[in-house]
């Protein structure tokens, strides 16, 4: 994982969704339990998605006779999210490899100085695969295009590894 991800400011994401934490995400500290970031994760992908104007991540690949799965998840906590707060789930493409991409997904908080807190930076990769999950295939090419030309930023393209 490259934490120089971690430095990119919140106006550089594709996508920005605004979220409530509720009562079933905390724990008894009142703060939202680790594994819920992983959901507020899934939300900003199928945000990005849809904001590609992709749809969903399904969908989208089925039209290749492919599908993604998810093959690493690293979170970096910052901060903690409590209950009832507004935070945006914000995400973006951060790396294609040749049949893999990362997503890179913040969560960012007001912090009552007119500014924003960070509160934690997650790196989703996907395996771009075929439908029977039995071998990764390269990303398609539409793709990877229809990414580039709509972040502010373009994703970083791995070695040929992957």
């Amino acid at each position: 994982m490259n934490r120089n991800w971690w430095q990119v400011p919140e106006d550089r994401f594709a996508s920005h969704t605004p979220t409530r934490v509720r009562y079933n995400e905390i724990d008894h500290q009142g703060i939202v339990f680790n594994g819920n970031y992983l959901i507020y994760a899934d939300i900003g992908v199928t945000e990005l998605f849809r904001a590609l104007g992709e749809g969903t991540p399904g969908p989208f690949f089925a039209q290749y006779g492919t599908d993604i799965v998810m093959v690493n998840a690293e979170i970096d906590y910052h901060a903690s999210a409590r209950l009832d707060e507004m935070i945006v789930v914000a995400a973006r493409v951060a790396r294609f490899g040749r049949t893999s991409f990362t997503i890179h997904v913040g969560l960012f908080r007001d912090d009552g100085q007119g500014g924003r807190e960070r509160l934690t930076d997650m790196a989703l990769t996907y395996a771009h695969v075929e439908q029977d999950l039995s071998k990764a295939v390269p990303l398609p090419a539409s793709f990877i295009a229809d990414v580039r030309s709509f972040q502010p930023d373009p994703p970083e393209q791995a070695a040929a590894r992957g």
